[in-house]
């Protein structure tokens, strides 16, 4: 079990955890799976917990005070809708809505790059996946990462009507993988719809590279997307 994000202003952080520490115990219970640690994790009460973590080949233990969700949540720009999807606080539960019905699984029809970011780190591009619907045909906004179009505006589940006055639609995936992105810095305007009303964004491109440190990750053998604070030598358990 290792940490793989600590958020800002929390619990774990004014406690000292740092990113790739592994967790060890919690109240002096020894945790192997995931699911055994988020349980244990778990309180409905804001007691404090003691964790022990191992950073490199030290083994200390760590006092945390518990949060409620709601609290952490709000922290890190984000809140829990009644459906249970976490979403940010801009979000109303109505669009969040509109954007699962309209991105349902009988709609896929592919997705422009194979992780959130292009496969090849030197191009430039906006930070955002893109995914391919059908019936009707349409492109639209999947994960988005903190970077130039996030900052523009853009939202997850807007829908494409435009890349630099391209209609994205019935294209190929490597005709979009090309539009999406550019060998060199470029700016890029997106004509978007988002529940019933026409947006316009422009933003400049940045390489992929540097939008995956900013979001603390790194791709992993060309297609696993991993946190960039998992140590090197954990690596190889996250091979296929």
């Amino acid at each position: 079990m290792i940490v793989t994000g600590v958020w800002p202003e929390s619990p774990a952080q004014r406690a000292g955890i740092k990113l790739g520490d592994v967790l060890l115990a919690v109240d002096g219970r020894s945790v192997a799976t995931l699911d055994e640690s988020v349980k244990i994790l778990h309180s409905k009460a804001e007691i404090r917990v003691v964790l022990r973590l191992m950073r490199e080949a030290t083994v200390y233990d760590a006092e945390v005070d518990r949060e409620q969700l709601a609290k952490a949540l709000e922290k890190a720009g984000f809140k829990e809708l009644s459906m249970g999807m976490i979403a940010p606080l801009h979000a109303t539960e109505t669009e969040m809505q509109d954007k699962i019905k309209t991105i349902s699984e009988d709609r896929f029809a592919g997705r422009v790059f194979p992780t959130h970011y292009p496969a090849n780190e030197k191009l430039y591009y906006g930070g955002f996946e893109v995914l391919i619907l059908k019936n009707p045909s349409q492109v639209v906004v999947l994960g988005i990462e903190d970077g130039p179009a996030s900052r523009a505006g853009v939202h997850w589940g807007d829908t494409i009507l435009a890349v630099n006055g391209l209609d994205p639609r019935d294209k190929s995936v490597t005709e979009l993988e090309q539009l999406f992105s550019s060998e060199k810095p470029a700016l890029m305007s997106l004509r978007i719809e988002r529940g019933g009303s026409i947006k316009t964004y422009q933003f400049e491109l940045k390489e992929a590279a540097q939008v995956l440190r900013d979001n603390g990750k790194q791709i992993y053998h060309g297609s696993t997307l991993l946190p960039l604070s998992i140590p090197e030598k954990y690596l190889p358990c996250f091979l296929p």
